[in-house]
């Protein structure tokens, strides 16, 4: 049930909930993309005394989105960033590894042969790969974000109530990362799907999650700006495709 308060109150309720939970895992490791989730989850580390390192895939033969954001952040908090670059030649190691994990129905999930699954899973791959290469004891993923905090562009079309039903659906729906984090042994921490998390996000006002701007993950953002991070507050949705430039990988009936 969602509570009316003011935004800014519940702003700083979720960032302590964060905090509280990332004394449940400490992990030293964190998927890092620059955008607004996975810089809030590092944001919440550095609050707790923790920095984790970061994981960053790069598309070499692709316009990687995430990456002047990734240093911008990483600069700022002196953390170490492992950059895992992807080439032509790997990509068909790296889609073998994903299918192995998830089967193919699931991975056709838009309908268009796997292409736009692909381009994103093969990001997640490389990077909790790597991770498990690196021994991390466990890595944060920004899984939830655009589920919980209503980062899909579709979802801010929606009116009140259907806005809450498919958020409360989509919350505990398939996540393509957490699948392959456990198909490859790697323990994935999605810390906006945890469960104290998730009892603070459902009671936040819609309004402080879809902005007068038609702006999605407003209270994310609010964080963000209230620390200084307007950059990053700024960003608009960026896929894992698009951030690690694997959209190049293939062509989507959607891409045209």
């Amino acid at each position: 049930m969602r509570i009316p308060m003011p935004c800014n109150i519940y702003a700083e309720k979720l960032f302590n909930v964060l905090m509280t939970s990332i004394e449940k895992y400490r992990c030293d490791c964190i998927a890092l993309s620059g955008g607004i989730d996975t810089s809030l989850i590092l944001l919440a580390n550095i609050s707790a005394g923790y920095k984790p390192r970061g994981y960053t895939a790069v598309y070499r033969q692709g316009l990687p989105k995430d990456l002047v954001y990734v240093n911008h952040i990483a600069k700022l908090f002196n953390i170490d960033v492992k950059y895992i670059y992807i080439d032509q030649g790997d990509i068909d190691n790296l889609v073998s590894g994903v299918i192995g994990c998830i089967d193919r129905d699931r991975i056709d999930s838009h309908r268009d042969g796997g292409c736009i699954e692909i381009r994103n899973d093969i990001v997640f791959y490389s990077v909790l790969r790597e991770a498990k290469r690196d021994g991390c004891r466990c890595i944060y993923t920004g899984s939830g974000g655009d589920e919980v905090f209503a980062g899909y562009s579709f979802l801010l079309k929606l009116v009140e109530k259907e806005l809450e039903e498919t958020i409360n659906r989509l919350a505990y729906g398939r996540y393509p990362e957490l699948e392959i984090a456990k198909c490859i042994d790697v323990k994935a921490v999605a810390l906006l799907l945890d469960r104290e998390v998730l009892d603070t996000a459902f009671k936040i006002p819609i309004n402080c999650l879809r902005s007068e701007k038609m702006q999605g993950k407003e209270i994310l953002r609010e964080i963000l700006r209230s620390r200084d991070l307007h950059v990053i507050g700024q960003r608009i949705k960026t896929p894992a495709e698009d951030g690690a430039g694997t959209v190049s990988v293939c062509r989507s009936i959607y891409d045209y």
